[in-house]
């Protein structure tokens, strides 16, 4: 291991008295779990990174007094190139735990940046919420290359609201790539709700043309989740735009079926069969 963490500072009784987010998880947890995996390296346990999660406050409360001292620790163990693909779910937690207070952020945030910039492109999706304003965000994607980044990146500009949020939607609905595409008619509902009905019948034939169905899987992940959301995902999430027009709503499901029809896609037809179900129940 490349990363040198102060055994001094995995004394358990350097831990007593202080307090997790989680009354059941004892702030001397923290330091066995992080001996642990800084002991298993490359072959630590994402459930290990799991158990840290005691430390996010609940939205609106500062962090706990264990999260303060547990942080260095945890920077130095997601930015070890050594550590695997657990830095991944350790990123996840950095990005739940920093934005969360204000005096962690201001304190921990310029050590976090390079996760922005890790060759790892599963990481840079993860540190995507420790962008500290909306100009880095649009700087990213300026530079960004990797499709699953860039689509994350696409929602994660969206949320900011910015003009040039806007600006960057606004180019992506000519995008080749159909899941770049897509997620640009998804995340622009927020500003227009009407958009996405008049770019429905585009949306409807990328979705429902199997030849693209891996293109979604391959690219379309959240924050949060270790997998990408499948096309299937994304029909509901279609459907659920249309809300504000009942009629486009309830003509969905007959559209995937007519389109499953046509290209003999059984995937697509289970998934429409389930929609028409849910649409009239």
């Amino acid at each position: 291991m490349t990363t040198e963490i102060p055994l001094t500072a995995l004394d358990d009784a350097l831990w007593e008295g202080l307090e997790t987010a989680h009354w059941s998880s004892p702030a001397t947890m923290v330091p066995r779990v992080l001996h642990r995996l800084w002991l298993a390296g490359p072959d630590a346990r994402a459930e290990d990174c799991e158990l840290l999660h005691c430390l996010v406050p609940e939205p609106g409360r500062p962090a706990p007094s264990a999260a303060h001292v547990a942080l260095p620790l945890l920077l130095a163990l997601a930015t070890d190139p050594e550590m695997g693909r657990t830095r991944v779910p350790l990123t996840v937690l950095l990005a739940r735990l920093l934005p969360a207070d204000p005096a962690l952020t201001g304190r921990y945030r310029s050590g976090a940046l390079p996760l922005l910039a890790d060759p790892d492109p599963a990481v840079r999706r993860a540190a995507l919420p420790l962008a500290p304003d909306p100009a880095t965000l649009l700087g990213l994607w300026r530079t960004e290359g990797e499709p699953s980044v860039r689509l994350a990146l696409l929602r994660a500009l969206a949320l900011t609201g910015t003009t040039g949020a806007r600006a960057v939607l606004a180019e992506t609905l000519t995008e080749e790539h159909p899941a770049l595409y897509v997620a640009a008619v998804h995340a622009s509902a927020a500003f227009d709700p009407d958009l996405p009905v008049r770019h429905l019948r585009r949306v409807l034939t990328l979705l429902t043309d199997p030849a693209l169905r891996p293109r979604f899987a391959d690219v379309w992940y959240v924050p949060h989740r270790p997998d990408p959301l499948t096309r299937e995902h994304l029909l509901w999430a279609t459907y659920g735009l249309l809300a504000h027009r009942p009629d486009l709503q309830a003509a969905f499901p007959d559209e995937l079926l007519a389109a499953a029809d046509r290209t003999g896609d059984g995937a697509l037809r289970r998934e429409a069969v389930l929609l028409a179900r849910h649409h009239a129940g």
